[in-house]
């Protein structure tokens, strides 16, 4: 594929007005967790796309949002977060009267269930506006959205588009064929390691991308690893641990901020060894300091110390697995 002519970035996906609870034993269905903090918060916090925008705009590129939300107030709240990042909202469309919402349940002893509601907002098809926003963009930054939507968006791009596909293993969003036209579309590929098998049901994954496709894999506290898909070419960097109880959003602003760089006109297989490990710290940084401003937050609301015992807590890093 040639170089991408423009640095603008459209961001792809389900809109979320998320909460988030922990647990230190999750005691499986018929039986009782016992919930740190409230199921649900008065105020949820802006998530789905929001973490990408937010930290796709701190670059001070053009970044629009592409997504749903409900005729209701979150909805509003949402979209004006969006705006207040920097970034347009002209991809922004209003439908139903029930926006999307989630409620994260962090175990302590390790990982996280997520309960998501689509709300009644989504229709089958992109419209207009939407779709004038992803030809006018260089890259497009795709996560999970609605299935019918996903394959609008694919059958939408042009030919010379860069497209970064942000995985999130979800069986409803995802069947296996659109799962295989993603992989051989997609110029960038940014996963967790638990996604691996998800993304390699096709068939080893560098056997599945086209030659010169960039793969992005995080670790957890292992790290992240980068490859170029036919190329030879890998590398990996470590990454901070951060005390945080609450890892919402981590991952989204690690490819994000990746996405930004990733926009701009040169192809990311063009890019040196050392440049591709300046970005990938670069965008795990951004995810730690999301981390730390939150647990920053948390004590000044609390009066109290944020957890440090890593027996009692998670143990957040630059960019949380999904």
């Amino acid at each position: 594929m040639s170089p991408t002519t423009s640095s603008a970035l459209a961001v792809v996906g389900y809109a979320s007005l998320d909460s988030a609870t922990s647990t230190t034993h999750f005691r499986g269905v018929d039986a009782t967790s016992i919930l740190r903090r409230p199921l649900r918060s008065d105020t949820p916090a802006v998530g789905g796309i929001a973490h990408l925008v937010r930290a796709a705009a701190a670059s001070g590129d053009a970044v629009i949002a592409v997504s749903w939300i409900g005729n209701d107030y979150d909805g509003e709240r949402w979209r004006g977060a969006v705006r207040g990042s920097g970034a347009s909202d002209g991809g922004v469309v209003m439908h139903g009267d029930r926006s999307p919402s989630a409620t994260m349940l962090e175990v302590e002893t390790g990982g996280t269930i997520c309960f998501f509601d689509p709300g009644s907002c989504h229709p089958d098809r992109l419209d207009d506006t939407q779709v004038a926003a992803l030809q006018g963009a260089g890259t497009v930054l795709l996560t999970v959205a609605p299935r019918p939507l996903t394959l609008h968006v694919l059958d939408e791009l042009s030919a010379d588009a860069r497209l970064i596909w942000a995985v999130k293993h979800d069986a409803d969003a995802y069947d296996g064929a659109l799962v295989r036209r993603l992989l051989r579309r997609a110029n960038v590929i940014s996963f967790a390691r638990g996604e691996r098998a998800f993304l390699e049901a096709p068939g080893p994954l560098v056997e599945t991308v086209e030659p010169g496709t960039l793969l992005l894999e995080t670790l957890g506290a292992d790290g992240v690893r980068w490859e170029i898909a036919g190329h030879e070419r890998s590398g990996s960097i470590s990454v901070d641990r951060v005390t945080a109880s609450d890892t919402t959003g981590a991952g989204d602003t690690f490819i994000g901020t990746a996405a930004a760089y990733l926009a701009r006109p040169a192809a990311p297989s063009a890019s040196t060894d050392a440049e591709l490990n300046e970005l990938v710290t670069r965008a795990s940084r951004a995810a730690r300091d999301l981390l730390i401003a939150r647990n920053s937050r948390t004590e000044a609301a609390t009066h109290e110390p944020a957890p440090v015992d890593g027996a009692s807590q998670n143990e957040g890093v630059t960019h949380a697995e999904r």
